[in-house]
């Protein structure tokens, strides 16, 4: 691609790679990719590949059967036991699979579902703030579907009444639901369930210890469920950052393992055939929150699921231009002058703290991997483009 350097900034672009499926493996799709366009990447571009694609090429697939199992012997369950699933997401691809395993294990007994009101962790809607003002109800109250009514609230994307929809899940599988809005842990408690799994993403050890500063001792995480190595498909997120792969054959992607080992193995393969030397990474959802609907686009447990040494844990905090541009403007400097200036800024600042650490004032320091996972997924649109492959040039 000729894209002059000095006329631009940031470039992000997405490589077309055609189907991936597990026969391919992914270092050899990157080859494949870059071996009739090599000038296509350039010296310290950043690769950034979707963890989907990766996990596919690992075999890192479990079914739904296999997890059902796993839950019931590490929560000692019977057929008849009492489940209770506390502050799952509203999403199909996210969650519906794992509701479907969690129902099989206790096919005659039945699932408790503890909702977060007035949205998920991921802001994902499930009752609207008219309604709750209607019903007198604030965010230390339980909320029944009853008193619901028919204020239900649609989610705004999809269209779904998540209550009807995870209800018949749970009912599907033989298993009696019982669906109810609290954002407090005692709740689920005074249910008195056989177990209880924490099944929301980001704020899951904070609830899994109010679980057992209270004395409940069989709850487990998300996390805990197909985590193990050495036992088949395993990831060390367990279900978390699983997708729907196969439905009909209740098949689950978990996320990618060893993801750090893949990025070097991609970096080596790229310096040693195509003499560049670049970054790599494994990107997950972005960190983008729509400020129209409040949906906070982070499913998984990460943004970044694994990198190269040269941006792992690395901050981006860029000098602040405008702020001294118009600094050395109101002293009268010129253009010239004034692009002098903060350039000898920048340069100093590297110097000073070292290129691990590019630094410079008046900015919030941001990890390089979320910031280029964020960007990657952008671009990508969580591989529905079939870019799976994202460059990132003139970050770093």
């Amino acid at each position: 691609m000729n894209i002059p350097e000095k006329a631009v900034g940031v470039v992000a672009f997405g490589l077309k790679t055609g189907i991936i499926t597990g026969d391919d493996n992914i270092v050899d799709v990157v080859r494949k990719c870059l071996i009739n366009n090599p000038d296509i990447i350039r010296e310290n571009d950043i690769i950034c590949i979707t963890e989907a694609v990766v996990a596919i090429t690992q075999h890192n697939i479990v079914q739904l059967d296999d997890v059902s199992m796993e839950i019931k012997a590490k929560l000692n369950l019977s057929d008849n036991s009492t489940l209770g699933v506390i502050f799952p997401i509203l999403s199909r691809n996210r969650f519906s699979m794992l509701l479907k395993a969690m129902a099989k294990a206790v096919p005659k007994g039945k699932v408790i579902i503890q909702l977060m009101f007035p949205a998920d962790e991921q802001g994902n809607p499930i009752v609207a703030k008219s309604t709750l003002r209607d019903l007198k109800k604030h965010s230390e109250d339980l909320i029944t579907v009853d008193e619901l009514g028919e204020n239900r609230l649609l989610h705004p994307e999809t269209g779904l009444d998540y209550i009807d929809y995870y209800t018949e899940i749970v009912e599907a599988n033989s298993a009696k639901a019982d669906i109810y809005l609290a954002n407090r842990v005692e709740y689920m408690i005074g249910k008195k369930p056989d177990a209880v799994i924490v099944s929301n993403v980001h704020a899951r050890y904070e609830v899994w210890e109010e679980f057992l500063k209270m004395g409940y001792k069989n709850v487990i995480t998300l996390q805990d469920i197909c985590s193990t190595p050495g036992k088949g498909a395993h990831s060390e997120f367990g279900l978390l950052g699983s997708n729907i792969l196969d439905p009909a054959h209740e098949q689950l992607k978990l996320c990618p393992v060893h993801p750090n080992e893949v990025c070097r193995e991609v970096q080596r393969m790229i310096f040693s055939e195509f003499g560049k030397h670049t970054e790599v990474m494994i990107n997950g959802d972005g960190a983008y929150k729509d400020p129209e609907s409040g949906i906070y686009e982070l499913a998984d447990p990460v943004s970044c699921f694994g990198c190269t040494e040269g941006i792992r844990n690395r901050n981006r905090i860029g000098v602040k231009t405008k702020y001294l541009m118009q600094k050395l403007y109101n002293e009268g400097k010129t253009k010239e002058e004034i692009e002098r200036i903060i350039d000898e800024e920048k340069r100093m600042v590297m110097e000073k703290n070292g290129k691990d650490d590019f630094s410079a004032q008046g900015t919030t320091p941001r990890k390089i991997e979320n910031l280029v996972s964020s960007l990657a997924d952008l671009v990508s649109g969580s591989g529905d483009a079939n870019t799976p492959i994202v460059v990132v040039r003139g970050f770093v």
